[in-house]
């Protein structure tokens, strides 16, 4: 078996995990003006750009897994990571190995905290959706009946009309 082919194979697989998690991180800076300027139609095809990058992602880990547990055949050590690989083939170019995890980890690190940042935007645009129905659907007096107030010279105050108490979604006429 060619360990060197595999060997190489890894180093081109984390690459291209690299260059998805650059797309990833651009789009959800997209999504994050989407979420502040309301654009739900943007949303939607951002939210299916995500979904296509995710599956890019997985099916290049399952590559990288498979491409480390063929590497691992070949020492008597468990592999676990990068860096395990690089010492177990210290023939091969370890150092563009490692610089490539690294800049990987680095571009998953940032993408993780854009990621949490529009997870909170989301979560701040919800309440705020979810506390101005709240006021809607609670809300039943008319507004209007402040103005038919009169106040007596105790200070109490009495209505010239009186009205029904309404309901603002179920108000008729």
């Amino acid at each position: 078996m060619n360990f060197e082919r595999e060997f190489e194979a890894l180093v081109i697989i984390l690459g291209k995990m690299r260059l998805q998690y650059v797309v990833f991180k651009e789009t959800l800076i997209k999504q994050r003006a989407a979420i502040i300027a309301n654009n739900k139609k943007e949303l939607t095809e951002i939210l299916d750009k995500i979904e296509s990058i995710y599956e890019s992602i997985n099916l290049l880990e399952n590559r990288r897994i498979y491409n480390m547990d063929i590497l691992a055949q070949n020492t008597d050590s468990e592999i676990k990571t990068i860096r395990d690989i690089v010492k177990a083939f210290p023939e091969f170019d370890g150092k563009k190995l490692e610089n490539i995890a690294l800049e990987l980890k680095k571009e998953a690190q940032e993408v993780k905290k854009i990621s949490t940042s529009n997870a909170e935007l989301l979560e701040i645009s919800r309440s705020i959706i979810k506390e101005t129905i709240k006021t809607i659907m609670t809300q039943n007096v008319d507004p209007r009946d402040r103005a038919w107030r009169t106040y007596g010279n105790g200070g109490a105050y009495s209505r010239t009309v009186r009205r029904e108490p309404v309901h603002l979604v179920n108000r008729q006429g």
